[in-house]
């Protein structure tokens, strides 16, 4: 019980109870492998079956000796009854393996449809960490509990059969010892619940304390943290507070280990009193002359069969409850409804036409409030961009520059207000067709582990068109690069993935991801801080070619560099979450506006940087 912590670092109340999950489960084998789920019910029989012959085969004997039958018939009975009871034992054993051998199908059945659900999930909920990254990831960081939940399962159906099986003949011949039997364990029960709860009582403190401990120890291991840790003498405060924690936690584990400990002695006395008054009760009847003593055998053994199926049930369900908690959070986020569907919406002839006349963009009173957030990080925002129009969108940091593209794109419903493309509001599209129509170069966009062409044209190299491609090549800057690789289209990115990717620099990269956005033909083009990565050269190529790659499309451009967006045919500044001026480079340079304050700070900040490295190269020279 105590590996549940391993699993969760937080307590949550589960939406669906352990029944309900194990049923789900169940399903969930069915559906990705019905040989498993056949294999399961196949234990059930031959397991049942050997135990039973294991209490009958001593019984038989005694019975065999006790009416005098010739010793060929008894080997002959006992050696046909042990034939049977290997060829269980043996069925029972290989649909285990089987079993055991396909467990990890459920397992990467969930893995499926989990990744499936993150990359079609509406990306505000997909941004959440503990939607994505959390309870679910940490259920789904191993087959090792769904290898084990596949034997718990059978053996629970094993335990039960057993339990009623067992139970029918005990109580024929006397129904007042299965009382007594199911009072003791029902109390074996109670006090098993008992501990669990403790358990859970336990858990939150625990929690607290192995999340600092992993927070510790995860800083000590990295590079940033151990330069502050070493320059500020911070070890030994790191060594104490790790110390704490772990004996913290480890004050924590014997409290629980005490609960089961002392639960545990409380369910070996009943299970001794239970032992103890059924072997007498036998044991009177024998001497009394009403139970023969082959009978008095066979039931010595359904006793002790009893106890052990009900313990077999104990245990499977103690190890089955933190594997169905897993379940349930898998199954919680499989249910997240998406706000914004897939389905058909404008189609495709109307979004035809929709890209050839071009996209006028308006917010229309759009403001933002992030979840658990009071204030809005945008505030009534009202901002329409024409159709081919190049709109700089500027702001120091933190002043909402981020959450507005994020609306843009439709990643972020408004709080409040709507957002228009050509007078429709976003949601009127599907998301397919709205996609189709926005390409954006991300500040922090990400290269996947496939081909570079793949990379370029999401897509696969059969489906590219060579000729679009070469355009969009050139007008980036590209070009040079992509042909003096060796396997140009074919080069394989991320390394962690292909060992013989290739590594860019960061103007190389920021080239490419333009290359990309180039390609998508949208009439909607987003590029966040796209010069950021290149050097002077680079920029001012970037700048020459932006016109021509910008022919036709409206035009969004987030830049922190002033001087680089005079090319706009306007400007807009947001502060605080509000657009305090908008209007031409020459038209905001006029009179005493906050751009041209910020224009003239940043001039001087580059003049001055400017000078140094004259002053440096001058005093290099000099040496020389």
């Amino acid at each position: 019980m105590i590996e549940e912590n391993r699993v969760f670092g937080a307590q949550k109340k589960q939406k669906y109870g352990m029944l309900s999950n194990a049923c789900y489960h169940l399903r969930a084998e069915w559906e990705a492998d019905k040989g498993l789920v056949l294999g399961q019910c196949g234990m059930i029989l031959p397991t049942v079956a050997g135990t039973f012959l294991g209490a009958l085969l001593p019984s038989e004997a005694v019975r065999g000796l006790e009416e005098g039958w010739p010793v060929g018939r008894l080997v002959l009975w006992l050696a046909l009854l042990a034939g049977i009871l290997w060829i269980c034992h043996v069925t029972g054993q290989v649909l285990g393996y089987a079993v055991e051998m396909r467990g990890n199908v459920s397992f990467f059945y969930y893995r499926k449809k989990v990744y499936r659900k993150i990359m079609y999930m509406d990306y505000d909920v997909m941004e959440q960490e503990q939607s994505v990254s959390g309870n679910v990831w940490k259920a789904l960081r191993s087959g090792d509990d769904f290898q084990a939940a596949a034997k718990e399962f059978p053996s629970v159906a094993i335990g039960l059969m057993g339990m009623a099986f067992y139970g029918i003949f005990i109580a024929g011949r006397n129904w007042v010892l299965l009382v007594l039997m199911s009072g003791i364990i029902l109390l074996k029960t109670r006090l098993s619940m008992l501990a669990r709860r403790k358990h859970r009582e336990e858990h939150g403190a625990l929690s607290r304390y192995a999340k600092e401990a992993a927070y510790i120890s995860r800083q000590s291991r990295e590079s940033r943290a151990g330069k502050d840790i070493r320059m500020y003498g911070m070890a030994e405060l790191f060594l104490e507070k790790y110390g704490s924690a772990l004996r913290e936690m480890d004050r924590i584990f014997k409290r629980i280990h005490n609960w089961y400990l002392g639960t545990g002695i409380a369910m070996n006395f009943a299970s001794f009193v239970l032992n103890s008054v059924s072997y007498l009760y036998l044991t009177y009847l024998v001497a009394a002359g009403e139970m023969s003593a082959s009978v008095f055998v066979l039931y010595i053994g359904l006793v002790a069969g009893f106890s052990d199926y009900f313990g077999m049930v104990n245990r499977s369900l103690m190890n089955l409850n933190p594997f169905c908690v897993s379940v349930s959070y898998i199954r919680e986020f499989l249910e997240v409804k998406d706000k914004w569907p897939w389905r058909d919406k404008m189609g495709q002839g109307r979004l035809a036409r929709l890209k050839a006349q071009g996209v006028k963009v308006e917010f229309r009173d759009v403001s933002y409030t992030y979840a658990g957030k009071e204030e809005p990080t945008l505030s009534h925002i009202n901002l329409t961009i024409q159709p081919g129009e190049k709109l700089a969108l500027l702001g120091l940091n933190g002043a909402g520059k981020t959450t507005l593209v994020k609306l843009l794109c439709g990643f972020y419903e408004p709080t409040e207000g709507t957002v228009l493309l050509n007078d429709i509001p976003v949601r009127n599209f599907n998301r397919e067709e709205y996609y189709s129509l926005i390409a954006v170069l991300f500040q922090d966009a990400t290269l996947l582990p496939f081909t570079l062409d793949e990379n370029l044209t999401g897509c696969r190299s059969c489906e590219t068109d060579r000729k679009w491609l070469d355009t969009a090549l050139g007008l980036s800057g590209f070009r040079e690069k992509y042909y003096a690789l060796p396997k140009q289209g074919g080069t394989g990115m991320v390394k962690e993935v292909n060992p013989d990717a290739l590594d860019f620099s960061g103007g190389e990269r920021q080239k490419m991801l333009f290359a990309r956005a180039l390609y998508k033909d949208a009439p909607l083009l987003v590029l966040d801080e796209p010069t950021a990565a290149l050097d002077p050269i680079a920029e001012n190529e970037l700048y020459q070619n932006f016109g021509e790659a910008a022919k036709g499309r409206t035009c969004v451009y987030i830049s922190h560099r002033l001087s680089s967006t005079r090319f706009c045919d306007r400007i807009v500044l947001l502060e605080e979450g509000r657009i305090v001026e908008e209007g031409t480079h020459a038209s905001l340079m006029e009179g005493d506006t906050r751009y041209a304050g910020l224009y003239e700070l940043q001039s001087q900040y580059y003049r001055d940087e400017k000078a140094r490295e004259k002053r440096a190269a001058d005093m290099g020279d000099a040496v020389m």
